[in-house]
């Protein structure tokens, strides 16, 4: 009996057991922190297209485009090579079509965060069109590679020195390791590409101890504001972009072209002259003590900000220290001239130019002479007494111009020429003239002499061009 009291007692206590809660454990206190915010990434790169629109990317939305791999090098401009080495990033043009679609005339200007600029052409970012030079001897290759301008953020698989390079650099890519290319194409610490429209490409002959052409690409490389920029701005108020002649004719006084004293001041010092000729024949001779390290000849390449006009394009002489006579525009070749004498004219001397010798015998901005009732000179400030109006007339290939001039007509009455005389001889003060029949004048009210900022011009509607004379300086009639 005893043991089924305690049996029964044990059974009691269990279900007694089973019956209480589990102890809890203690709950630890919780202490609410904030988050660390998300550090955004920054902008590397803002392209800006033709219309305004424009993209801003990080370095992460450039590596999740398509990449593009290549070898690449370059030449400098003193002949020394920096061998291939492998590139990775992403071509211009695909980055170029982000803010719309590329056309022929059109281009990529890709600036750097220090200013320095380079525009690359339509062909040259489509087509590699780029000179290719053997990395081990440096001359030209005559079969050309595949060339691929990209902006590259990596090197030989790691990423950019970016003391050296910054975050993104120009390379000129292509698959084989056989090729480097000019410098000067090869931006570094790219920051912004702009995509313009372009003029046409050209190049200007520099002629000396050694010959270059030199090409859009290097002389606005050249130009660029942490290189050789010179700004003049004129009586207009009108802002000249350009280099110094003096460095120009540093790059072929002898055969140091850019690194080390480029310029030579014993040469300059012994004495020759330069000659700035344009793509017509005018030319300006300058003597090499004038030209020396003088910042105010400046052969420019910009008017404010834009391309020159078609009549001067691409290169024109201004600057404090450059006469209007000497303002040659449309520049097509600086040459020196070691012998110290001006330099050969570029064409045979006209009829006009030889008479000029027992020609006129009086002086002025303007002579008028040969078959006439009297030989007659004038200043600009006497023409403009004459006659000052405005004419709004067509140019044979500009269209329609205005001009402000002194009508011909009148300073023929003036002089009175012979019965007999047929023809007007307008001679440029460089020697160029053009022949003009006098009866096709008869009652042009609108055939004026005009006032130019570079001096006086025949303007002369249904003329032929060549019959609009620039720095007219002699009316001869025959």
């Amino acid at each position: 009996m005893k043991r089924v009291w305690l049996l029964s007692l044990g059974v009691i206590i269990l279900l007694l057991a089973a019956c209480t809660p589990a102890a809890t454990p203690p709950v630890a206190e919780v202490v609410e922190t904030e988050a660390a915010p998300v550090e955004e990434e920054l902008t590397v790169l803002e392209i800006i297209g033709i219309d305004g629109t424009s993209e801003e990317l990080t370095m992460s939305d450039i590596q999740a485009m398509e990449p593009d791999e290549g070898y690449a090098g370059i030449k400098s401009s003193t002949g020394e090579i920096t061998p291939p080495a492998t590139f990775k990033g992403v071509s211009l043009i695909r980055l170029a079509e982000l803010v719309g679609p590329m056309e022929e005339g059109t281009g990529v200007n890709v600036v750097a965060s220090d200013g320095y600029s380079i525009t690359f052409s339509y062909n040259q970012l489509m087509n590699g069109d780029f000179i290719a030079y053997d990395p081990g001897t440096g001359d030209e290759k005559q079969e050309k590679p595949v060339l691929t301008p990209i902006l590259a953020y990596e090197v030989d698989g790691a990423d950019l020195d970016e003391n050296r390079d910054g975050e993104l650099r120009v390379a000129i890519i292509s698959d084989e390791k056989n090729q480097v290319t000019d410098g000067h194409w090869s931006v570094k610490w790219v920051s912004k590409i702009e995509v313009r429209e372009l003029t046409a490409d050209w190049t200007v002959l520099l002629e000396g101890a050694i010959n270059e052409e030199m090409d859009r690409a290097t002389f606005e490389s050249g130009a660029a504001p942490n290189c050789h920029q010179t700004i003049w701005v004129d009586e207009k108020n009108q802002e000249w972009i350009g280099i110094p002649l003096w460095l120009m004719v540093g790059r072929v006084d002898d055969e140091i072209k850019h690194d080390g004293p480029a310029f030579n001041d014993d040469l300059a010092d012994a004495g020759y002259t330069v000659e700035v000729v344009a793509a017509d024949g005018y030319s300006a001779t300058f003597d090499s003590t004038r030209v020396k390290r003088n910042d105010n000849i400046i052969v420019a390449y910009l008017v404010n900000e834009n391309p020159l006009d078609e009549d001067v394009f691409p290169l024109k002489l201004v600057g404090s220290d450059v006469s209007k006579k000497e303002a040659v525009g449309a520049i097509a070749e600086i040459k020196i001239n070691f012998e110290g004498a001006v330099a050969e004219p570029t064409a045979e001397p006209t009829e006009a130019v030889v008479e000029e010798v027992t020609g006129p015998t009086l002086e002025g901005d303007l002579v008028i002479f040969g078959k006439v009732g009297e030989e007659m000179a004038f200043s600009v400030e006497d023409l403009k007494a004459i006659g000052d109006d405005t004419y709004t007339l067509e140019h044979p290939k500009k269209g329609a111009v205005d001009y402000n001039g002194v009508k011909v007509n009148d300073l023929l009455a003036m002089v009175a020429p012979a019965a007999d005389a047929t023809t007007m001889v307008l001679t440029a003060s460089d020697g160029f003239s053009a022949e003009v029949d006098l009866s096709s004048l008869a009652g042009c009210d609108t055939c004026i002499i005009a006032f130019t900022d570079d001096g006086l011009m025949s303007a002369l509607p249904g003329q032929e061009s060549s019959a609009w004379v620039k720095f007219l300086s002699k009316i001869e009639i025959k």
